[in-house]
């Protein structure tokens, strides 16, 4: 059930949300709050109601109106059309809002905002009213990447603030900038793609690197990728030789791994969606692993289960940082 308030206050909205069934909060287990555009809404929310489902959660959608945008109330028709309040809508600015329940909200209860005018300015003091009280506070941005996330208005109430580099146009210059100013608390979608990716790599390439075999090692994906660039770096850090990276400006994410040994090299390649293969030297046909690419659900699905600072994220940011901004080679 979805209810709409139109040109209201969060008290109201507080006492729209008390009326709803299991709007108490009592076995949630944390508020996550969402920055999207309105045309990103409904594809964060089904992330983040399928996420609810392993973390029962109060979600806060604040959806920030593109800049110029009318805050006169009649200029908003696609909130829903089920009035739950009405109010005087000023000229200066105003919220509207939805509360979502049941089947259109996952595993809790939905909040959605939509302020308008100089009520856009202050989304922190909006939200902070529906916030669980001694829960752990998440801010996922899926669409926009702050500046400063920990500085971010929104980003001052959480303990875990999430980015997603891969929705941008250029997510590797998004995540190199994000590297400086990255704190304890930050953690990117393009770090949570490659989990299955280092567990693959981890796996298949143990006794190599436990026998001193290992020569060297190849990321072939897509140009741009965050993950890929971070990938990379993981890869050198971790293995203690040569990692180089080449784009494959056909393929989408990571394409290949290809660690060389003295025997031959040994790929670990994307085979399609679901699988990876793994060719070694000597093998007449190449190991057919089940490996999913990663959707959003999962991502977040993750970071909500971790809800700790990643330590190696921020140790591999921070070298991507440091190779993103030093000097090119001639």
């Amino acid at each position: 059930m979805i209810t709409t308030l139109t040109a209201t206050t969060t008290s109201e909205v507080v006492a729209q949300v008390m009326k709803q069934e299991g709007s108490s909060g009592s076995s949630r287990v944390l508020t996550l709050v969402i920055s999207t555009s309105p045309e990103g809404l409904e594809e964060a929310l089904c992330a983040a109601h399928g996420a609810s489902l392993d973390h029962p959660c109060r979600i806060i959608a604040v959806v920030v109106p593109p800049a110029g945008t009318s805050p006169h109330a009649e200029s908003r028709t696609d909130i829903g059309t089920e009035a739950g309040g009405h109010g005087h809508a000023s000229a200066e600015g105003h919220l509207d809002a939805q509360v979502r329940v049941g089947h259109d909200a996952g595993a809790g209860e939905t909040i959605v905002l939509f302020p308008w005018g100089e009520a856009a300015e202050h989304t922190d003091t909006l939200v902070v009213p529906f916030l669980l009280p001694d829960t752990p506070v998440v801010v996922w941005w899926p669409w926009e990447v702050p500046t400063v996330p920990a500085e971010d208005p929104l980003g001052l109430l959480a303990t875990t603030r999430i980015t997603n580099t891969p929705s941008q146009k250029d997510p590797a210059a998004a995540l190199a900038a994000l590297a400086p100013v990255s704190v304890r608390g930050d953690i990117d979608l393009a770090w949570t793609r490659i989990t299955l990716w280092r567990a693959m790599v981890a796996s298949t390439l143990d006794s190599t690197v436990r026998s001193g075999a290992l020569r060297s090692i190849q990321v072939v994906g897509e140009p741009r990728n965050s993950s890929v660039r971070l990938m990379e770096t993981w890869l050198r850090l971790r293995l203690g030789v040569e990692a180089t990276r080449r784009d494959d400006p056909g393929t989408r994410g990571i394409a290949s791994i290809t660690a060389g040994t003295p025997d031959g090299d040994i790929v670990i390649a994307r085979h399609d969606h679901d699988r990876v293969t793994v060719t070694r030297p000597g093998w007449a046909e190449p190991q057919v692993v089940t490996m999913e690419r990663r959707e959003p659900v999962a991502t977040l699905n993750e970071e909500l289960r971790r809800l700790t600072p990643d330590l190696v994220y921020q140790e591999v940011l921070t070298a991507f940082g440091k190779d993103a901004s030093a000097p090119a080679t001639p």
